[in-house]
């Protein structure tokens, strides 16, 4: 079978020769043995393989597949979760205002923000009080608990003399101290430095007959009562003379225009005379012209505001007797003078005290002479 490929192979690859060799030629005029080729009749010299039958059908089913063995899933990997970094240990000596997710906020933190943003007000009263207690201590001086209660009390009589319910002062001190951001024990230190710098002050202040005279003057003097409305510019006192002009309710206009400390009490000033300095001059001196109750002022104006004042009353001066009231106005002056002293005590103080700052922000504050 080999040997007959190759032949085959060879012969076809001869074919297109020109120059066949001789063994080829040869080959080509033997004859070939005859074929024989069978009949109907006659059986091929070669016994045929009958083919097996085929199956009419498919079967029904296709033959189960070949069992597999799966391969091996590796298994997912396992991430453990993170451990929770450890609590820094706080710095040594520092301490902490507070913790955050376990790592530490420190007090020098908070402590250097307060400074920055009210440190020298709270510092400058820290020297206060200081000052006053180094100097209370060197004439001996102290304030017991009664005396810091009364401290208390006159001081609120005089901030809240418009209402007489103590509780309603206390209310509305609470309510001052909260909207300037002033602090209890900030209080009761102004309460103990007042009680000392008025103890320190009772020991220089004298009462003379000249001072009881004048007082007695001031009080038995005729007097004015008005209301009083401060306006921004002299276009606003104008405006206020016209709505007052055409029947609009001057306690009304206080509530809609004036910008004055006094608004809060309806407008109302204290009774004044001529001799009465606590009140500005301009304003005296109108309100002392103005004759007719209801009578309205022009603008009067005091630096850059603006103010229209109302007669309320007048009061006139009484049939009093100088001797008969002397010992009354004794205490009055006395009070007064004290409080004026107070303040004097204060500044000599301050002025002559040797004030070093040593942190560097309240160091340069002081040195600006400015506070935040």
């Amino acid at each position: 079978m080999r040997r007959a490929a190759a032949m085959f192979i060879l012969s076809a690859g001869l074919l297109g020769c020109e120059n066949p060799p001789e063994w080829w030629k040869k080959s080509l005029n033997k004859p070939s043995p005859p074929i024989s080729v069978p009949t109907s009749a006659e059986p091929a010299s070669r016994p045929a393989v009958a083919p097996a039958p085929r199956p009419a059908t498919r079967p029904a089913t296709r033959p189960a597949a070949r069992p597999t063995t799966p391969l091996p899933v590796p298994p997912k990997p396992v991430t453990a979760s993170p451990k929770p970094a450890p609590k820094p240990a706080p710095r040594p000596g520092a301490e902490v205002m507070a913790y955050v997710n376990d790592r530490p906020i420190y007090m020098a933190e908070l402590t250097e923000l307060l400074i920055t943003g009210h440190g020298i007000a709270l510092a400058q009263q820290l020297v206060a009080n200081e000052l006053v207690s180094q100097q209370a201590a060197k004439q001996g001086i102290a304030v017991t608990k009664e005396e810091l209660d009364a401290e208390h009390t006159k001081t609120l009589r005089n901030m809240f003399g418009n209402v007489s319910d103590p509780n309603q002062q206390e209310r509305l001190l609470d309510q001052l101290l909260a909207r300037n951001h002033v602090s209890e024990p900030q209080w009761q230190l102004t309460m103990r430095r007042n009680a000392l710098l008025a103890k320190l002050a009772v020991k220089q202040v004298v009462v003379g007959e000249e001072d009881l005279r004048a007082e007695f003057d001031r009080r038995y003097e005729r007097k004015v009562e008005v209301q009083h409305i401060q306006t921004a510019s002299l276009a606003d006192a104008q405006k206020v003379l016209r709505e007052l002009a055409s029947g609009e309710d001057f306690t009304a206009m206080v509530a809609k225009y004036s910008t004055g400390p006094s608004a809060k009490n309806g407008g109302m000033l204290a009774p004044f005379g001529v001799k009465d300095t606590g009140t500005p001059p301009a304003i005296r001196d109108a309100g002392l012209a103005l004759r007719k109750i209801g009578e309205v002022s022009d603008p009067i104006q005091i630096g850059t505001a603006f103010h229209v004042i109302k007669l309320i009353r007048t009061i006139e001066p009484k049939d009093v007797k100088y001797e008969t009231v002397k010992a009354a106005l004794l205490e009055p002056v006395r009070a007064r003078k004290i409080k004026a002293l107070q303040q004097d005590i204060l500044q000599i103080l301050i002025r002559g005290g040797r004030v070093q700052y040593v942190h560097p922000v309240l160091k340069e504050q002081a040195e600006k002479g400015t506070t935040p």
